[in-house]
């Protein structure tokens, strides 16, 4: 059985694989109850984000890992990939630069930190 870890390096291969750019995977385990880990990239423009969503899911199908759900590859401005496991968020490089889903994340992790030390004050 394939581990967490080996299905996101393979994710990032096939983002690479197709030059996506900005690649960044993010442990969320014990933050949320939907998933464990984000990877989140940008193409250049739709077609990129679309070439890069569709050598993902092809590759997956190849080597027999599943996911449950694509959506937004119709416009391609964000496509998420859901591994169930792992989410896998693919923006044009604008669409990326406005949700900033990284700086959620921080923030998130920050106020939670915040909130663990005032609650022992």
């Amino acid at each position: 059985m394939i581990t967490l870890e080996e299905t996101r390096d393979k994710i990032i291969a096939w983002a690479e694989e197709k030059k996506a750019e900005g690649i960044v995977s993010l442990d969320i385990s014990g933050k949320t109850s939907y998933t464990d880990l984000l990877i989140i990239c940008h193409g250049t423009n739709e077609l990129h984000v679309k070439a890069i969503a569709e050598n993902i899911t092809e590759n997956a199908k190849k080597e027999k890992i599943q996911y449950l759900a694509v959506e937004g590859l119709e416009n391609s401005t964000w496509v998420l990939i859901d591994f169930i496991d792992i989410i896998v968020h693919i923006f044009n490089e604008k669409t990326r630069n406005y949700y900033k889903l990284e700086d959620l994340w921080k923030i998130n992790a920050k106020n939670k930190s915040e909130m663990s030390k005032n609650d022992k004050e």
